[in-house]
């Protein structure tokens, strides 16, 4: 089962044990860890920058994984933002980081799926960085993110889609063997969220973006220090596979902004 991984906090504890020196409290301290998504930091700042955060905003990460986005944001801005995941290590993780990082007060995490994710008050943002793949009914997916946002709001997605139906090598990060993968073109995906009420601001292919950072950050070998592959079942395979097929062409990456239109569709 992919995101199966178990007691994660313990295994964050133990790598960051090895490096005694490292403030986590500090920016850029974890990007190399709590990132689930290829682009790391930058990718995050790509949609910071779109979101247009205002005073009060608050902001909803879907598929929060470990975090690093959230607290990413929180560090930024300001803002208060809650993460939500289907996995509960993972919320875990995210929650000790968190306090690790002196950010408990800013960022909330639960357990959950958007899907039956009643919010006490609507967003007026949110995010979503490498989730999608899992989801098959994409339509509905945005739909129910769409249920959570004050009408204006702004989504900024980060999401990998694949130009044309090839094999792809498993496991990839978020899919061991292919079974819970379900990877669209860009254009399917893109008419999905508009179909689930958003306005497009922006959508555009940033694969040559990625594949720069790829080269990056691994010009001189793998970066030192707890890494986000140590975190994960055939971590170094899945993050292989993927930019070899960033590589050929296999897949892309795309980043997307929205503004929610409508009344409201909060239950």
């Amino acid at each position: 089962m992919t995101y199966g991984e178990s007691r994660v906090d313990q295994t964050i504890d133990r790598l960051l044990s090895e490096h005694p020196d490292l403030d986590v409290s500090a920016e850029g301290a974890l990007d190399n860890l709590d990132q689930f998504h290829i682009g790391g930091a930058g990718a995050v700042d790509l949609l910071i920058g779109v979101l247009a955060l205002a005073e009060g905003d608050r902001v909803l990460d879907i598929g929060s994984g470990f975090g690093g986005p959230a607290r990413q944001i929180a560090r930024r801005t300001g803002h208060h933002v809650t993460g939500i995941d289907i996995t509960p290590a993972y919320v875990d993780a995210a929650r000790d980081l968190s306090a690790k990082a002196g950010l408990a007060d800013l960022v909330h995490f639960q357990v959950g799926n958007i899907g039956t994710f009643e919010p006490d008050s609507l967003f007026q943002a949110a995010i979503s960085m490498h989730v999608q793949m899992n989801v098959q009914d994409k339509t509905a997916w945005f739909a129910d993110i769409a249920r959570c946002l004050a009408p204006g709001a702004r989504l900024a997605i980060w999401e990998a889609c694949q130009p044309r139906h090839v094999d792809l090598p498993w496991p990839m990060p978020w899919s061991l063997d292919g079974t819970d993968s379900f990877v669209v073109t860009a254009g399917s995906l893109h008419a999905s969220i508009e179909q689930a009420g958003f306005t497009t601001t922006e959508w555009k292919n940033e694969t040559a973006w990625a594949q720069s950072w790829i080269t990056e950050t691994f010009s001189t070998g793998l970066p030192t220090g707890p890494a986000l592959p140590m975190l994960l079942d055939d971590g170094y395979a899945r993050v292989l596979n993927y930019t070899t097929a960033l590589g050929n062409g296999s897949l892309e990456v795309w980043q997307g902004s929205f503004t929610r239109e409508g009344p409201s569709r909060l239950r």
